[in-house]
């Protein structure tokens, strides 16, 4: 291994730093760990260095000796702590020791995962698989630079920032989260907020997409937002087409089949002005990985900006590896809930249910009935099921309930959107409230749909 990548000064100006200075223990384990060190009788040093102090011994070089006599190579303990000591004259730059090692550390693992990325471009893996698992293997070199940064902050440096934005929130100068386009749902859900995971889930052919779309579209036509879209079921012309059937109430099927009437074209015009001034982006590529999605994310995000992320659907990104599905999912989740917080915008995660719902009475669906992993409850900030009983007469008439089963900062509960098949897009629910003889009876809103077809 080349020499620059590791540096046995730095390594002992670490320890010695440590040796002269016990007090630094705290803020030195903070920043280098045991892996970090090269040398082996270094790493062991430190690690029985870590072992003292957790045990409440005080380190000097008899207590280490004391807790280990010899190291890997059967050097004893005492000599080599001593030689640390002696070559060390002064503790005063412990923080350029401490660098140098975490540095060199992340350089190895780079050149490590740069023999990895070899291997794999040979074994003909596509070019942009290659370049995102470049991009995932370096992401650490961001996090280098971190001397000036301030790792925990004082509840009065923060309440300046925290009541400014209530007071803007109070005062209506600024959104309490990102509006959703539908009233009632922001009513639940008060918006949706930076950093947020917001998990939309439903059964096939509930219209989680519908809602997921039609949440992106509204941030990006009306709001003036940025969004960007990943879709591993539909190709990006299809997404496009829905756009204009929605904002521009063009049935979907006469886009399809081209069977257009002449006053259909004022409004196709009327929705491509829109989705030609919209900064919504999209990709369609299929076999999508969370790193190369983060690598995207984040490229949108340095030219554009970025105000809201959708992903249709988690359970179609591919995993890294072929172990436990359960467990691959669960690491997908969390991944995605750190780019969220990452960029600080709503990442918008569609995810598809069990059936389990269909075999209650009620057959409304629960957080829990999230297919292939419990970790994607666990994760999200706010998870809203669309549920639409087919088998009842409002559910076929477009009649569906957005249940808000968990939300971090407000209150669960559902409200009722009606679904405009031909047109991909929710609106307000109009209709009365539900009789009690109907609720009884199990068929809420049968008066208001006798008779008609959706």
């Amino acid at each position: 291994m080349s020499r620059e990548l590791f540096s046995d000064e730095a390594e002992f100006g670490v320890l010695g730093a440590i040796l002269l200075k016990p007090d630094l223990f705290d803020e030195i384990s903070s920043r280098v760990a045991v892996a970090d060190f090269h040398d082996l009788e270094s790493a062991a040093l430190y690690q029985v260095m870590i072992d003292c102090h957790a045990a409440g011994v005080p380190i000097d070089v008899v207590t280490l000796s004391d807790r280990r006599q010899n190291l890997p190579s059967g050097k004893p303990t005492i000599v080599h702590a001593g030689e640390v000591a002696m070559s060390v004259p002064s503790a005063a730059n412990w923080k350029a020791y401490a660098r140098v090692v975490r540095e060199r550390a992340v350089l190895r693992q780079v050149v490590q995962a740069a023999d990895v990325i070899r291997d794999q471009a040979t074994d003909e893996m596509p070019l942009t698989e290659v370049i995102a698992m470049a991009q995932q293997a370096t992401a650490d070199l961001r996090d280098l630079d971190d001397d000036g940064q301030q790792d925990y902050y004082k509840a009065s440096d923060i309440l300046t920032t925290v009541v400014d934005t209530i007071d803007a929130k109070y005062n209506k100068t600024i959104p309490s989260g990102v509006s959703t386009g539908i009233s009632a749902l922001d009513e639940l859900v008060c918006g949706l907020r930076p950093g947020n995971m917001v998990v939309v889930g439903g059964l096939t052919g509930s219209g989680k997409t519908i809602l997921g779309l039609q949440i992106t579209q509204h941030v990006t036509c009306k709001l003036d937002g940025v969004g960007l879209a990943f879709s591993m079921e539909m190709t990006k012309e299809e997404l496009i087409t829905r756009g204009i059937a929605s904002i521009g109430s063009v049935n979907l099927s006469a886009l399809d089949s081209g069977d257009l009437n002449d006053d259909d074209w004022p409004r196709i015009t009327s929705a491509v002005s829109v989705l030609n001034k919209a900064k919504l982006f999209v990709n369609d590529q299929a076999g999508m990985t969370v790193a190369r999605i983060r690598s995207i994310a984040r490229q949108c995000q340095r030219r554009e900006g970025l105000s809201i992320l959708l992903i249709d659907y988690i359970q179609l990104i591919t995993a890294e590896s072929n172990s436990n599905r359960s467990l691959e999912v669960g690491k997908i989740s969390t991944a995605l809930k750190n780019l969220a917080k990452e960029l600080k915008i709503p990442v918008v995660v569609l995810a598809q249910l069990n059936r389990g719902s269909t075999n209650r009475p009620d057959k409304r669906p629960r957080p829990s009935d999230i297919r292939d992993s419990g970790q994607i409850e666990q994760d999200a900030d706010v998870v809203i099921l669309v549920h639409r009983d087919m088998e009842s007469e409002e559910g076929q008439n477009g009649v569906t309930e957005l249940i808000v089963g968990k939300v971090r900062h407000a209150r669960v509960g559902s409200c009722l959107v009606q679904q405009q098949g031909k047109f991909v897009r929710f609106v307000d629910f109009e209709g009365k409230p539900p009789t009690s003889e109907e609720v009884e009876m199990g068929r809420p809103f049968a008066s208001q749909y006798r008779g008609k077809k959706a």
